[in-house]
């Protein structure tokens, strides 16, 4: 995903600060570049949102995923609870990555208490309430 304040030359910042490997990129690539005109809304998620529906995930779902699918997963319950819900209707999303290529940071427990990024499975008890 591409934010305008995190654009090149506007922050410095570096490649490896996050543990969302891959989204938050600090330039408007030419894939997306050509894909804006068909994009209505893209969606914000947090590390600790990632974090937590990842654990969720694994713990209620037995799903090992990365942080990537993460992402992907809160920002669909944003979707619908912003568009509502309605029977019959789906919401379909792409699990892109799995967490075995995440140990090192976004699995890894001890990591995330030194980076100070909470693993609250609260987050998700919250997203999906109401």
């Amino acid at each position: 995903m591409f934010d305008q304040r995190e654009k090149e030359d506007t922050e410095r910042r570096h490649q490896v600060d996050t543990i969302v490997e891959g989204i938050g990129l600090n330039r408007l690539t030419q894939n997306l570049d050509l894909a804006l005109p068909i994009i209505d809304d893209a969606v914000r998620v947090t590390a600790p949102e990632a974090v937590a529906m990842a654990r969720y995930l694994v713990k209620h779902d037995g799903l090992f995923v990365g942080s990537s699918s993460a992402c992907n997963l809160v920002a669909c319950v944003r979707l619908v609870k912003k568009m509502g819900w309605h029977k019959g209707e789906r919401v379909v999303t792409v699990l892109c990555d799995s967490g075995a290529r995440h140990y090192s940071k976004f699995w890894n427990d001890e990591y995330l208490r030194t980076t100070g990024i909470p693993v609250d499975l609260g987050l998700v008890d919250e997203m999906l309430a109401a």
